[in-house]
């Protein structure tokens, strides 16, 4: 059933590889220090550490890089990120619908707090570092949203907004964000990067344009 012409209620977007044209915020990081987790990465996997260890772990690996390493440094090389096409008029046209659209993300606030403002999200969620007085990171990170569970944070969505799972849909690139879709009635897998998003999706868009997702949300 539509309500005032719109299909969903709330369309909950990925931000990595969904709105950045990258694998990963995290993953930018550590590619412009030179420095790689996949260490940290199987042993997250194998359910070894949690989600604020993985964390602690990909942070460590900037600091031992970059001793005294202060947010200002870290938001200077995800500004140079670069940013997928659409988005605007991917929010601009669920706005005309009364959709509200947020970001649930498991990367960096850094760049997700600054896409949404710039595009106009009605809220995002994604995890922080912590940081002194003076700015520069304390080891730890802030978590918000786990990547094995990020339906918990699709759940605040859908309390804050008053949108029912039924009337909510949700857009992911790959297997961590299967469990956003069953939080949804629709999830739509955009550029996906594995098998196990495409199996979990309702529908498969692969195109330049975050816009192409349009007609399965209107």
């Amino acid at each position: 059933m539509r309500e005032n012409g719109r299909r969903f209620d709330l369309v909950a977007f990925d931000m990595d590889g969904v709105l950045v044209d990258y694998l990963s915020s995290w993953t930018w990081v550590h590619d412009r220090f030179g420095v790689s987790n996949e260490e940290a990465v199987v042993s997250y996997m194998d359910g070894r550490i949690d989600d604020l260890e993985f964390m602690r772990r990909d942070i460590g690996l900037w600091l031992k890089h970059r001793p005294g390493l202060g947010i200002p440094d870290v938001e200077r090389e995800l500004a140079m990120l670069p940013i997928n096409p659409g988005i605007e008029s991917t929010v601009r046209t669920l706005h005309a619908r009364g959709t509200r659209a947020v970001i649930i993300s498991g990367g960096l606030d850094l760049i997700a707090a600054k896409l949404a403002e710039r595009y106009g999200f009605d809220a995002q969620w994604s995890n922080g570092l912590a940081a002194d007085d003076g700015g520069r990171l304390t080891g730890e990170g802030v978590l918000r949203v786990e990547l094995c569970n990020k339906r918990k944070a699709l759940e605040e969505a859908q309390g804050m907004f008053g949108a029912s799972p039924e009337r909510t849909a949700a857009v992911g690139n790959s297997a961590i964000d299967v469990s956003m879709f069953k939080g949804a009635a629709l999830g739509i897998a955009f550029n996906p990067i594995d098998e196990d998003v495409v199996r979990g999706a309702d529908r498969v868009v692969r195109a330049a344009s975050l816009s192409a997702v349009l007609p399965f949300l209107l």
